[in-house]
């Protein structure tokens, strides 16, 4: 009787997916796409591996990893599992979600790692996608065990040939990204479509009643969205429109944008915004057209198969994919050549944004025109953007790779052959260390940032951050410091302050300028007080003139007698803070050394209960009479609420000769100084969010304190705190494109500064 020998148990086919980015991040289409991609294999018999890290493109898309790690930082460098279904994402944990800020350390690690997996898991096929250095390594190590290696490509951005080295099969989402590339570069890609899981992106019922724009970035069409808006909003204010943010920040495009076009606003009455979400059902469930106007290179445009699925028309550009996603179910666009030049900021005139305008319009009043379009759309979304069938493609476009069945080869055989030393290599479970030098190194910087004893001249604003106020800020200066720093026309330029101010030495030479402005007003021979008529002593020098009496000449400095001397005495009124009618707030209150300023306190104590900062002047070296001093000052405020925090603007006097300090400058004697004070640590706990943004915004932009504006952030929401450091280059951040993310946004912050991010829901004690 002849032996048998017993079958190979047929195994599923194994597939390693390996990238830095996390697949959890619902911030990057890219992500998400790739991700149920992975779930659609795994339902079709495959069995897959994911290896990423904690690296997004945006901190808004880490709600699904933070449901189970709200604590990153405790496993700091450590490999973490994160469960998805029948999807477990392995993760390295990193100091910054920032690709750019992945450090050598931990690259290192998350390298070990992957070629752990390549020899213990010993996949059939690597799939990938980016194009940064150790990406490199990820086809190179496979190529050397002979393991067949897929890229994903969702972008235009791939013009160099090393990247596809050693990659086998090149997946695109869209037949025009493939022919781009056939004819640019000269490689082949298959495409396969999006892959859109219904239960998270097609809605149950339909509202079709707005015009909707997903995230709001220039590539994406942002300066035309709000040019469409604006004039929808003024010609046809019934019809609804909603924006959704995933990266980028609505407020921050519309105040940019409508500021070119001749008059900022903050908001549009027809405007509703979406914060980011996972779940779109609810965005397409009231939405009726979508508008997608992308000014850059867009590979396909998930948003479009999206809304397809849901049967909503789309208002495209003729762009990459665009075209494609929609076919019949949408109207195409073309714009002047020059919307299509970064930083896609350019604005359409008004003939050329008519025509959107109008297909927008036709959209909602021509119900029978709708009703066609809609049907067009649903069919176009079961025939090219049904899931089944982009698996199918998929499945077909990887078959020849893993039938192969690379894992079942010896990788040794392979690596002695290309190895010039004929050596093959096995890898070893690495051991994760912890570095936690960078931290101490940003820790020991930010420690070290004081701030300046300066006047300062010029706010501490970025583009890269956008602090979303509610109502403006309300600052009363009772010597228009800030108009004679410089301060308040910058101030009056952000859009978020409003000024008045009050000049009674009429130290102001300019006034004019002032008039009719909603932001700033000045009132000039008048002070705050106690609400009842005063003297002012008028001086040789207006900064002497004062309702308060000059010192005599004996109790002066040498270089005081002829300033301080008295020209006139003229009656002026003051106002009392609490008679003051119309403000909606008193944010800030700034008080000089040559007023009443217990007077100003003592009546303005309705007022100063909700008031975030006090800024008062107070002298070291007294020049009048009554002046407030230092220890008056921090027993009001202890009485009322308020807390000292710091000195600012500490001016000195030097005693070398005037030419000679300005030669080699020597100024050892302090002669006064700006106290601020805070609410006290019970009254800041009390603080609502619009409040302890308001006061963060002061904080940050007038005074530079930025450490103070952080933990005020972080109060209100730990993400918008980490992107206040990284924006500030405390923690610098860049958004990078990456091989497969069609939504990725450009550079924004300097790549060569190293910083760490950390993941703790305890910001402060993470960064601390």
């Amino acid at each position: 009787m002849a032996k048998t020998t017993p079958a190979t148990p047929k195994r599923k086919p194994r597939l390693l997916w390996a990238n830095p980015f996390c697949l959890l991040d619902t911030s990057s289409g890219a992500s998400m796409t790739v991700r149920q991609m992975l779930l659609q294999l795994v339902a079709n018999g495959y069995d897959v591996k994911v290896l990423g890290a904690t690296v997004f493109d945006n901190p808004k898309g880490m709600a699904l990893l933070k449901e189970q790690f709200a604590d990153l930082d405790s496993h700091l460098h450590q490999l973490i599992d994160a469960k998805d279904g029948p999807l477990t994402h392995q993760m390295l944990v990193s100091y910054s979600y920032n690709r750019n800020h992945f450090t050598t350390h931990e690259e290192g690690l998350w390298y070990s790692q992957y070629v752990y997996l390549l020899d213990s898991f010993k996949p059939d096929v690597v799939w990938f996608y980016g194009g940064q250095t150790v990406d490199m390594l990820i086809a190179d190590e496979a190529r050397d065990r002979g393991i067949p290696v897929a890229f994903y490509l969702a972008n235009g951005n791939y013009k160099s040939p090393r990247w596809c080295r050693d990659i086998d099969l090149i997946v695109t989402d869209s037949q025009a990204t493939a022919d781009m590339y056939r004819k640019e570069v000269g490689f082949t890609s298959t495409p396969v479509g999006k892959f859109i899981a219904s239960d998270r992106f097609v809605a149950d019922e339909h509202e079709r009643k707005r015009l909707l724009f997903v995230n709001p970035s220039w590539q994406k069409g942002a300066s035309v969205f709000v040019q469409l808006a604006e004039k929808l909003e003024r010609e046809r204010p019934d019809i609804e429109l909603e924006v959704v943010e995933a990266r980028a920040d609505w407020s921050a495009v519309l105040r940019e944008t409508t500021k070119r076009m001749g008059q900022q606003r903050s908001t549009l009455s027809n405007v509703t915004v979406t914060g980011n979400t996972s779940d779109m059902r609810g965005p397409y469930s009231r939405a009726r057209v979508l508008a997608a106007p992308s000014l850059w290179w867009e590979s396909s445009g998930r948003v479009l198969a999206e809304a397809m699925l849901n049967g909503i028309p789309a208002l495209i550009t003729n762009r990459g994919g665009m075209p494609e996603m929609v076919g019949k179910a949408g109207i195409t666009f073309d714009f002047p050549e020059q919307c299509y030049e970064e930083p896609y900021q350019h604005l359409l005139g008004e003939q050329e944004l008519q025509p959107l305008f109008n297909a927008a319009v036709a959209f909602f009043d021509d119900e029978a025109l709708y009703q066609k379009y809609v049907a067009q759309a649903f069919n176009i979304g079961e025939e090219k953007h049904h899931i089944d069938r982009a698996t199918d493609r998929l499945l077909s476009a990887l078959a020849p790779l893993v039938r192969e069945r690379a894992g079942n080869k010896e990788f040794s055989a392979s690596q002695k052959k290309r190895h010039r030393q004929r050596l093959p290599s096995r890898a070893t479970k690495p051991e994760m260390k912890v570095d936690r030098t960078l931290q101490q190194l940003i820790n020991g910087k930010i420690k070290g940032v004081l701030g300046s004893d300066t006047q300062a001249t010029k706010l501490h604003l970025t583009e890269d951050f956008t602090w979303q106020l509610k109502g403006k800020i309300i600052v009363l200066d009772n010597r228009a410091s800030l108009i004679k720093s410089g301060l308040a026309d910058q101030m009056a330029v952000t859009g978020a302050f409003g000024i008045v101010a009050f000049d009674p030495a009429s130290e102001i030479k300019t006034p004019k300028q002032y008039e009719g402005s909603d932001t700033i007003q000045l009132f000039q021979h008048a002070l705050l007080g106690d609400g009842r008529p005063a003297t002012l002593h008028a001086c040789v020098a207006p900064e002497m003139t004062s309702t308060l009496a000059p010192l005599s000449a004996d109790k002066l400095a040498e270089r005081h007698h002829l300033g301080a001397q008295e020209i006139a005495d003229l009656p002026i009124n003051t106002v009392a803070v609490d008679s003051i009618t119309g403000l909606e707030s008193l944010d800030w209150l700034i008080l000089d050394e040559l007023s009443d300023a217990m007077a100003v306190l003592e009546n303005g104590k309705q007022y100063l209960e909700q008031t975030l900062l006090v800024q008062a002047r107070v002298p070291f070296q007294l020049t009048h009479e009554k002046q407030p001093s230092l220890a008056e000052l921090q027993h009001w405020a202890s009485r009322n609420g308020f807390r000292f925090y710091r000195f600012h603007n500490i001016r000195h006097h030097s005693h070398l000769p005037e030419k000679l300090n300005e030669r080699s400058p020597c100024a050892s004697e302090q002669e006064s100084a700006d106290v601020l004070f805070l609410p006290s640590y019970e009254r800041m706990a009390k603080l609502s969010d619009k409040q302890k943004r308001k006061l963060a915004f002061i904080m940050s932009a007038c005074f530079a304190a930025h450490d103070m504006a952080f933990e005020l952030m972080a109060g209100i929401s730990h993400d918008k705190a980490l992107e206040f450091l990284e924006a500030h280059k405390i923690l610098p951040s860049t958004t990078q494109t990456d091989g497969g993310d069609e939504n990725r946004s450009s550079t924004r912050m300097d790549a060569s500064q190293a910083a760490f991010l950390g993941h703790d829901d305890n910001l402060l004690a993470l960064i601390d």
